[in-house]
């Protein structure tokens, strides 16, 4: 069904993923005294957060080129993702660590909004491909 977010269409996974990271990041500092005796301590594990980060930026890549390239030539979404990513890069790398909890998370979010921009996008377009699951009837 066109108008549906929902189902295997990787807007809503990108989507979906980067929310559940802003829930992660904005979380994480109080759960984290938690975590050991959970059997979660892995989790505190940095490069588990470096590549569930990197699992994302190549999902919005792949997602956001294929709306852009396929569907819809709009430049925003792309723009959004990049701003996205800079500022978790910010938020983990430069930035005020005692900030950290809310910088990454509202990076991720936009993110998020860029997936859903994409998304808007593709549903609007007049373009469809065998390859669109959004678009069959």
């Amino acid at each position: 069904m066109k108008n549906t977010f929902a189902g295997t269409h990787l807007d809503f996974i990108g989507f979906s993923t980067s929310i559940a990271c802003a829930i992660h990041c904005a979380l994480l500092p109080f759960l984290i005294s938690a975590l050991p005796f959970l059997g979660l301590g892995f989790l505190d594990n940095p490069w588990i957060e470096y590549s569930i980060i990197l699992l994302s930026l190549f999902l919005a890549i792949y997602a956001l080129s294929h709306g852009y390239l396929r569907h819809h030539k709009k430049k925003l979404p792309i723009l959004i993702v990049s701003l996205g990513f800079l500022i978790i890069a910010f938020g983990l790398i430069g930035g005020p660590e005692e900030l950290e909890f809310i910088i990454t998370p509202f990076g991720a979010v936009m993110v998020g909004i860029a997936h859903y921009v994409n998304w808007s996008y593709i549903r609007k377009s007049e373009t469809e491909f065998p390859d669109c699951k959004n678009h069959s009837q």
